[in-house]
């Protein structure tokens, strides 16, 4: 299933090193569990979390950096 704007954000992160992207990943991953944590947003899919492209961004380069570096 293709997502709008994944192209974009993956687009904004492509030029950051291995360990900006790692850490950039550890602190949306923090701030995506302290949204789900938020009771205003427990009936709202993760998607609707306000980093959510971005994090999934920055995994699918992190992946693929993995695996060609």
């Amino acid at each position: 299933m293709a997502l709008d704007g994944l192209a974009e954000a993956i687009a904004r992160w492509e030029e950051r090193s291995l360990d900006e992207l790692q850490q950039a990943s550890d602190r949306m991953r923090a701030d995506v569990r302290s949204w789900a944590e938020d009771p205003a947003n427990a009936d709202r899919p993760i998607s609707d979390a306000p980093v959510y492209l971005d994090r999934m961004a920055v995994e699918v380069l992190i992946e693929r950096r993995f695996f060609t570096e």
